[in-house]
């Protein structure tokens, strides 16, 4: 069973089944909450994950869509481990970097979906294969990717 932890390793979650599909996400929200040029996100289709260890903390930001996005993260340490949305009901984004074992989640879980590419930084290539979306989800893409 698939495990995440944060920094500090007061939180641990586990979920049991299989990612619907990984998406490297370009949105200047995550850019904000990562630090980084983009995150890599791994959707399951659950309601929650297990928290074997620590408690969460929650909060929730409405986006343009007009849908709210709740973070979860560590109180201790601030790593976002997941979270979910009201426009995805039944299913939570895992934080790749998040993801414990022996194999690297950034080798392991290759998008197959980048989403937000407008706001793409111009140094960072679109992964080969990958579906392309400029903005969030399209209904396009989300029957490409059998969801």
């Amino acid at each position: 069973m698939p495990q995440s932890s944060c920094l500090c390793g007061a939180n641990v979650i586990t979920w049991d089944s299989p990612s619907a599909f990984n998406f490297r996400c370009h949105c200047l929200d995550e850019r904000k909450l990562t630090g980084a040029a983009f995150a890599l996100n791994i959707l399951v289709p659950i309601e929650t994950p297990t928290v074997k260890s620590g408690k969460l903390s929650v909060w929730g930001k409405v986006v343009t869509s007009g849908n709210t996005i709740y973070n979860h993260s560590c109180g201790e340490c601030g790593s976002l481990l997941y979270r979910t949305s009201t426009g995805y009901p039944g299913t939570i984004v895992i934080k790749a970097g998040c993801i414990d074992g022996e194999e690297d989640p950034s080798a392991k879980y290759i998008p197959n979906i980048e989403i937000f590419t407008r706001s793409r930084v111009p140094w960072i290539p679109a992964v080969e294969g990958a579906l392309q979306d400029s903005g969030d989800f399209s209904k396009e893409s989300m029957v490409a990717l059998g969801f």
